[in-house]
């Protein structure tokens, strides 16, 4: 609603400091107020108001409202090294709806998103429904914030094919008996499994090309992999300036070359093009602002398919 003259000046919307719902959902969702990872009840920084949360920050940079003045300074430290970051965050989101109706389109109809972050309007399980009624999407972390989120997002005419299980992508083993006992996705069909700005936080010393590699192993044949990854090789030295502007808030995250990305379709066949950057990877007209170049949005993406 516009101002009018006279009329009092509209106050800023103030962004919530608890989730718009924090869920006690049965175990059919994987977790419960009881379980370790459940939301704390007591303390003024139970729910992280002192550090800066990765997703929170992520969620800062798409311009949300789900994040602490703490998570804004993240995001603005990160800006002032990497000025193009939020338009590089814009990339990867655009993408993900991009590869998912691509992919419903190619005849997927399970995807399993592992790494839900807090994300903006509209949220995937939307996009893909719209795409195809019925196709179920489960979202998979093992961080009690961003589920509470996504369970605050499951509403609406979708209920009943969307839901969210919690699990850590570290163990891809308990990660898909997670998933297979949720029930929602039948591991015995097709599957697409999206790991979009996951693999970057996950030091090489906990291997995550072998993650990947035991993920794919417990998928048929088929199935797809969807990720997007900071690309160190594009913009080394905004990278490099990110990642120590991140650390000195205590997130750390691990740009890699394209040689590296690369490594993590070696077994499958692509699907689209082959690994690019997000802004590249089937755009669509009027769907990004204008037109960037690859050290602006330097954020690999890639999808590929379990022969």
């Amino acid at each position: 609603m516009r101002n009018t003259p006279g009329s009092p000046a509209r106050p800023p919307r103030i962004p919530p400091l608890t989730p718009v719902c924090v869920p006690a959902r049965s175990a059919r969702a994987g977790w419960s107020v009881n379980s370790p990872s459940a939301p704390p009840t007591t303390g003024d920084g139970d729910l992280g108001q002192d550090r800066a949360h990765t997703a929170r920050v992520h969620n800062y940079l798409l311009g949300g409202w789900d994040n602490y003045l703490v998570d804004r300074a993240a995001g603005e430290a990160v800006r002032a090294v990497f000025p193009s970051i939020a338009l590089t965050a814009l990339a990867g989101q655009t993408y993900a709806h991009r590869v998912t109706r691509h992919l419903i389109h190619q005849g997927v109809r399970q995807i399993v998103e592992v790494g839900v972050g807090l994300p903006v309007q509209p949220f995937l399980h939307e996009t893909a429904q719209a795409a195809a009624s019925g196709t179920r999407v489960l979202y998979v972390d093992n961080d009690w914030l961003s589920l509470a989120y996504a369970d605050c997002s499951l509403t609406g005419e979708h209920g009943g094919f969307s839901d969210c299980v919690e699990a850590d992508v570290c163990d891809p083993e308990a990660l898909l008996a997670a998933v297979e006992q949720h029930g929602l996705i039948d591991l015995g069909r097709p599957v697409a499994l999206f790991m979009h700005a996951v693999l970057d936080l996950i030091p090489d010393e906990q291997d995550p090309h072998g993650i990947v590699v035991r993920l794919l192993r417990g998928l048929p044949p088929g199935s797809c992999i969807s990720l997007t990854h900071s690309a160190a090789d594009l913009a080394p030295h905004a990278w490099d300036a990110a990642a120590k502007a991140y650390q000195q808030h205590g997130i750390r995250i691990h740009p890699r070359p394209r040689e590296q990305v690369t490594r993590f379709f070696n077994v499958l066949d692509p699907v689209g093009p082959q690994l690019t950057t997000a802004h590249r990877w089937h755009p669509e007209s009027g769907r990004f602002p204008g037109p960037v170049t690859d050290q602006q949005v330097p954020l690999y993406a890639g999808t590929g398919r379990v022969p």
